[in-house]
């Protein structure tokens, strides 16, 4: 940081002395709002979802005060700046948080343009509300790269629940399925039989793998936004303007997005803030917490739509850019999940095959039929004239240039500029497995949350290489504060700068970076429901590092403990199943009874080493008919077998072997059969109708209590 203020003062010190101190003042608040028709408590800067732009120039000094008129702490961070790490904002880390009814301000030099968002780093309040965009811009006097008569619109992308977030992490603990019945995304057998026999063996294929089946965002949302509403337009359009540009940010909570343009593809010129080489793109997946500039064609006879569809097909909000007839962008197609491979992709998905943007023509695939011609194109940064014409239909250059079908990976994004690091530093490589746990719904790093290892260790003066492996079937946008860093890909020495990087389902990312700074930093998953749960990490510089036991409790997601409740009430027994559960930790009642002479209770301790195994210790007391009633101390393992069948290998203090096994079948969207047995030929089948995901019907037949028919209770 020494060297970088140093910097500053000898060769920025005249560019600082032209700059302004821009002063912004904001109230942190809650109040209700209503995006769905329903009302609902949200929490607000300045009165407003999302938050105010903060824009300044290069050079400025930015003075921003936020006074917390909540009752529980608040914090901000400012996502993807480049700023002493005392302004960082994430609480007891490096910035003290905000205290209830309390006021903090966050003053430091604006040194890199870009676009970039602001949000909190406590609780869920990103979820509530709390966020908004940057604009951090050239000076206006320096003749800078961005053209004046060029318009810039902020575009902020954003998720929205009328649920309170901790109840959303709630339900996403105690079933991981939870919200698929929402979206009708449950992956049952008659939607694998519909694809014949290659589903089913995928299907197969995973689960021999241990594999459950693939959904693409896990929480259920009853609204998705583009600048706090559904469907928005953007401002007036300066007179004449052929061409605009999109400042695209994705503020969501766990959201990734498919960004179409109706007036035709749009030209990426910028990611994470950081200029690319300019190429034309018809569809972009723009995950979590990364923002893009993209250039557009505009027509003053046409109102062409931005639409933002969220990559499970579960919703979409909608920009119209200009005030004319409105041209909507197509339809995105849900997703297929049988269909996709490992990376999450469709086994049909348009990707253009050559990695160079520069390709010729013919190696790249066609735009899709319904995109219309290449439309009024940049060129170099610098705007071409756009046609009169039809609608999606822009002037065509007499050799158009290619364009990306659809763009989810970072292989056309190459640097303007060399970005090779320094190879006579050391280097250090670390390797991060992203894992996780979905019956409990935890995230973590080489199967270890951050509570389990909290920090990783570099030293000023290195390289440092990341190589993340993703072996779940979710994809995680990785962000680190404080840093760029290149993301290594098929351009060599002008691999993209970013600040946060999508790991694809299964997928692999490499990332490498100057440790240039001092202190601490968090790394971390940008979903924040994985965050929460343990998909996080403090990356310290060891010699200067202030990071130690007490702030790690402090900063680490909080420690909670959830519960797990289901009854099941039917003619022949009545069955009561509870689990009270963290991180590695499981306690475990079942209680089956007739009510009359006949009832089995179990209750077990469990520490879970991985998703795939835990041991367990307890008791079991059993009472059957005309037989002595009797309490024996249990002890054994569990471990899930391929084809997800669940085992159960016990012995108890007499020296009775026993084991059990254990499976589900979702059969279709509402029905599910799930079954048991024991090597003591135990056994039960049921046979269950969903009404939704707290009450069902059922039907069962059991070795102890015979046949019924009841109901199904679970929360």
């Amino acid at each position: 940081m020494f060297s970088r203020l140093l910097c500053i003062l000898l060769f920025g010190l005249p560019l600082f002395a032209m700059g302004k101190t821009v002063t912004y003042e904001f109230d942190i608040s809650a109040q209700r709002v209503n995006k769905t028709g329903v009302a609902v408590e949200a929490l607000t800067i300045a009165g407003q979802i999302p938050a105010p732009e903060i824009a300044a120039e290069v050079g400025d000094l930015l003075v921003v005060t936020f006074h917390n008129r909540l009752d529980v702490l608040a914090s901000v961070h400012w996502h993807g700046v480049i700023l002493p790490g005392i302004q960082d904002g994430v609480a007891y880390l490096n910035t003290q948080p905000i205290a209830p009814h309390g006021s903090h301000t966050f003053e430091f030099p604006v040194l890199h343009k870009g676009t970039f968002w602001y949000h909190s780093h406590s609780d869920l309040q990103i979820q509530r509300g709390v966020y908004g965009p940057i604009v951090f811009r050239e000076p206006s006097t320096s003749g800078g790269s961005e053209r004046p008569e060029l318009q810039a619109l902020t575009v902020l992308f954003s998720d929205w629940t009328n649920e309170d977030p901790t109840a959303v992490l709630g339900n996403l603990k105690r079933d991981e399925d939870f919200y698929a019945f929402k979206k009708d995304t449950v992956q049952s057998w008659d939607r694998v039989l519909e694809h014949g026999l290659d589903g089913v063996m995928r299907r197969l294929g995973q689960s021999l793998q241990r594999m459950p089946p693939m959904d693409l965002a896990d929480v259920g949302y009853d609204a998705f936004l583009v600048n706090g509403q559904r469907r928005a337009s953007a401002p007036a359009l300066a007179p004449g303007a052929e061409q605009v540009k999109l400042r695209l940010i994705n503020g969501s909570t766990s959201s990734y997005f498919d960004v179409e343009y109706a007036g035709g593809p749009m030209q990426i010129v910028a990611a994470d803030g950081q200029d690319v080489e300019p190429f034309l793109v018809q569809r972009l997946q723009i995950a979590t917490a990364e923002t893009y500039d993209v250039l557009v064609p505009v027509d003053a006879d046409y109102a062409y739509e931005l639409r933002a569809t969220s990559i499970d097909g579960s919703g979409h909000s909608s920009l119209l850019v200009g005030a004319g007839t409105p041209v909507s962008a197509p339809d995105v197609p849900a997703p297929d999940l049988l269909q996709m491979d490992h990376a999450g992709m469709q086994a049909t998905d348009g990707v253009a095959m050559d990695h160079s943007p520069h390709a010729p023509m013919n190696a790249m695939p066609e735009p899709d039929a319904h995109a219309g011609h290449t439309p009024a194109a940049a060129h170099d940064g610098h705007p071409m004239p756009a046609s009169s014409g039809m609608p999606g239909q822009g002037a065509m250059a007499t050799a158009s240039p290619p364009v990306v079908a659809h763009m989810t990976d970072y292989r056309y994004l190459v640097a303007t500029t060399e970005t090779r690091l320094d190879p006579n530093r050391p280097w250090r490589e670390i390797s991060l497995r992203l894992t996780g746990k979905m019956n409990n719904y935890l995230w973590s790093f080489n199967d270890k949350t951050q509570r389990q290892d909290p920090q990783i260790l570099i030293r000023k003066g290195e390289n440092v290489r990341f190589e993340f492996t993703n072996e779940t079937m979710m994809h995680h946008p990785l962000h680190f504060h404080g840093h760029f860093f290149r993301v290594v890909n098929e351009q060599g020495d002008r691999s993209p700068l970013k600040h946060t990087v999508d790991v694809q389902p299964m997928g692999s990312v490499v990332i490498e970076f100057a440790a240039d700074e001092e202190k601490d930093w968090l790394f971390h998953c940008h979903n924040q429901y994985h965050m929460k749960t343990g998909m996080n990490r403090v990356v310290s510089y060891a010699d200067s590092s202030t990071f130690d036991d007490s702030m790690a409790t402090a900063i680490l997601p909080h420690f909670r403990w959830f519960d797990r409740t289901r009854i099941n009430a039917t003619g022949n027994f009545l069955a009561l199943d509870y689990s009270l559960f963290e991180e590695r930790h499981d306690f475990e009642l079942r209680l089956d009874s007739n009510f009359d002479e006949i009832h089995e209770a179990k209750a077990k301790y469990l520490f879970h080493f991985n998703r795939f195994f835990s041991a367990f210790a307890g008791v079991e007391n059993m009472a059957r008919e005309n037989e002595r009633e009797e309490t024996l101390a249990i002890a054994g393992i569990n471990y899930q077998l391929p084809l997800l069948v669940e085992s159960e290998w016990r012995v108890d203090e007499a020296g009775d072997f026993r084991l059990e096994l254990e499976s589900e079948l979702q059969l279709s969207r509402r029905f599910a059969f799930d079954w048991r047995w024991n090597t003591d030929n135990e056994y039960r089948y049921r046979l269950q109708y969903s009404l939704n995901k707290r009450w069902a019907i059922t039907a069962n037949t059991d070795s102890e209590y015979g046949t019924g028919v009841g109901l199904q209770a679970q929360f």
